[in-house]
């Protein structure tokens, strides 16, 4: 059962050549059908009940303007921005179910929950393990070696909700001619990159490399002594046995925190050409409409935090868990060639 509440407004100005469409929206899913894990040795995985509470705010602004109109020449621009903040009001009701997570998608020793209390679509693995008082409070905790260490238990390591979504539309017209281009940007969120640790464990990631070089180095943290306080780390460690630490001493994705990267990203998403016949040069033949076309969908990435890999590149497309990669093909850049006849 979803309840729901909207309220906006659509202006246009110096006779429609600008316009303001702006939404604020509030919504509520109750009742969801869901699979709640069980104790195993009930001799059941879960089981179906309704139950859910699960809140969705947000604000949609959409402007139109057509900033220069000629006699043969007109530039159209729309510029579309969305943010939307999701919420597990609860999951199942009952004070024992306060802290209630939900699994949404993972793998290994990675998993994106939904929280009862938090956000849709937290990301939870390790972390590198952190003195967390006095005089080195956030300093790296590492081993007798001086390599670094992971967190026994998974922790919140991430969010998968983007903060706000842009896009920027440019339509030109001349005479027969349109050209056309989309940007978009997806800013805020997270995401896990397995492609990324699994470079780093075969010592293939540029970051692997330093200057070119594979020397040892000191790792910046400390060493718990002998006396229940901790000392400077001073042991050098060579980059294979630090990258086999990061990448796989704590689980199959070894230290998840690691491998966490920022979701902003920028792209041409599209570009296209099309030139329409004018009916002059049509008036000989069969047809009232002639128009020719070619377009390029997923153009360029402009600018992404993920070294080279798209972070559309999602593990599975089946599921709402979108904070992880694991090996997954790139996204692909078609080319389209497009003929209209009109009769």
């Amino acid at each position: 059962m979803i309840t729901s509440w909207e309220a906006g407004a659509e202006v246009k100005f110096l006779n429609n050549r600008l316009g303001l469409d702006v939404a604020w929206y509030k919504s509520n899913a109750r009742r969801q059908l869901l699979n709640i894990p069980m104790n195993n040795f009930s001799g059941y995985n879960s089981m179906k009940v309704n139950a859910g509470d699960i809140q969705n705010t947000g604000l949609e602004i959409m402007l139109n303007a057509r900033p220069v109109e000629t006699k043969d020449f007109s530039w159209d621009m729309t510029v579309n921005f969305s943010t939307n903040k999701n919420k597990i009001i609860e999951l199942l009701p009952g004070e024992e179910y306060k802290n209630m997570t939900y699994t949404l998608g993972g793998y290994d020793n990675l998993y994106v929950y939904a929280v009862a209390g938090g956000n849709y679509g937290e990301i939870w693995g390790t972390k590198f393990q952190r003195v967390e008082e006095g005089e080195y409070a956030g300093q790296l905790l590492l081993n007798s070696s001086g390599l670094p260490q992971g967190t026994s238990k998974s922790e919140k390591i991430g969010d998968q909700q983007a903060t706000c979504l842009l896009g920027w539309t440019n339509t030109f017209s001349y005479k027969g001619f349109t050209l056309s281009f989309l940007i978009d940007g997806r800013f805020g969120g997270d995401i896990f990159s397995g492609t990324n640790r699994m470079l780093q464990a075969n010592g293939v990631a540029a970051k692997t490399v330093v200057n070119g070089k594979r020397e040892n180095f000191v790792v910046e943290g400390v060493i718990a002594n002998e006396n229940g306080g901790y000392t400077k780390n001073t042991i050098e460690v060579s980059p294979q046995d630090y990258w086999t630490a990061v990448t796989g001493s704590s689980g199959n994705l070894g230290i998840g925190e690691a491998n966490i990267y920022d979701a902003t990203n920028i792209r041409l998403r599209n570009l296209s050409l099309n030139y329409a016949f004018p009916k002059s040069m049509l008036s000989k033949t069969p047809f009232q409409q002639v128009k020719l076309g070619v377009s390029c969908n997923n153009v360029w990435m402009i600018k992404s935090h993920l070294n080279g890999i798209d972070p559309e590149s999602v593990y599975a497309t089946s599921t709402n868990a979108t904070g992880f990669e694991n090996a997954a093909s790139p996204t692909s850049r078609t080319f389209l060639f497009n003929v209209t006849l009109g009769f």
